[in-house]
């Protein structure tokens, strides 16, 4: 890996996100517009995808406020409580609540278009000592409007089908999805949004087979553990509670580095519904 993070063809300039930063650098705001590439059956954004915009802002934050060292996601809880349809551009606005040595615990606040409520996040970051393929974090924070997309970003296909996963066992949501440049962090690792990904089609293969009903996940809650470095990264999910009457579901996903030996990376603990609003 390199400073240049990331590469021309990757996951965070597909999303067309674009970022502000505020002169007090405890406090960013980013937009991605919600394309059908991003949508489930129902016509709203996925889970995963809003997790992804969670987790770059709020990286990004984490970054500055650990600055000359570097960070890594420890845990991110995303409750969703409106759909982002297809066509609308949602706005993350981050915040950190604390910086301290060893740990960025932030907060961010999802709204549409028309400024209303999508869903709250929490985060926090481990500091970890910087290291030379780390970015440089000053050199692209800069002032005004900015946007890792460059002229051809975009995505060609469904986030799935995009990410080369696999349904090896949909019962028991069990899924290989292999660790590519596309969707590595700046450390060679899976990128901690495509990680909420994973665990959110994973999750949602499991309960769906458990109720016959379309579910969608609309509450993560991930616990990173370690990298997924090597690939393919295999899940295994655990429907832990179902409610038919009430179309709702709840299912605990674990996910392992199968190319290194299946060293454990995440727990997610995830809940779907029927839809949102």
């Amino acid at each position: 890996m390199t400073n240049a993070y990331p590469p021309e063809h990757h996951l965070l300039r597909d999303l067309r996100f674009t970022f502000e930063h505020d002169d007090d650098a405890r406090r960013s705001r980013a937009w991605m517009p919600v394309v059908p590439e991003l949508c489930t059956e129902h016509g709203h954004a996925r889970a995963g995808a809003l997790a992804t915009l969670v987790d770059v802002i709020g990286g990004g934050l984490a970054a500055n406020a650990a600055a000359p060292d570097w960070i890594a996601t420890a845990d991110l809880t995303l409750h969703l409580v409106r759909g982002a349809p297809a066509g609308a551009v949602v706005e993350a606005r981050g915040e950190i609540l604390r910086a301290g040595r060893t740990t960025v615990v932030m907060e961010v606040a999802l709204v549409d278009d028309a400024a209303r409520e999508v869903g709250l996040a929490t985060m926090s970051f481990s500091v970890l000592p910087r290291r030379d393929t780390n970015p440089d974090i000053g050199a692209v924070r800069g002032t005004g409007p900015s946007t890792m997309a460059v002229g051809d970003s975009r995505l060609e296909q469904p986030l799935f089908d995009a990410m080369g996963a696999r349904v090896v066992d949909a019962v028991h949501g069990v899924l290989d999805v292999p660790v590519s440049e596309w969707s590595r962090n700046s450390m060679g690792a899976m990128q901690g949004g495509v990680v909420a990904m994973v665990s959110e089609f994973a999750a949602e293969a499991a309960l769906r087979a458990a109720s016959g009903e379309p579910l969608v996940v609309v509450d993560l809650q991930l616990t990173y553990l370690g990298f997924g470095r090597v690939g393919p990264v295999r899940t295994h999910a655990e429907v832990v509670g179902l409610d038919p009457a009430a179309g709702r579901g709840a299912a605990r996903v674990d996910l392992a580095d199968a190319g290194a030996e299946n060293r454990a990376m995440t727990v997610a603990r995830v809940v779907a519904t029927r839809g949102l609003a």
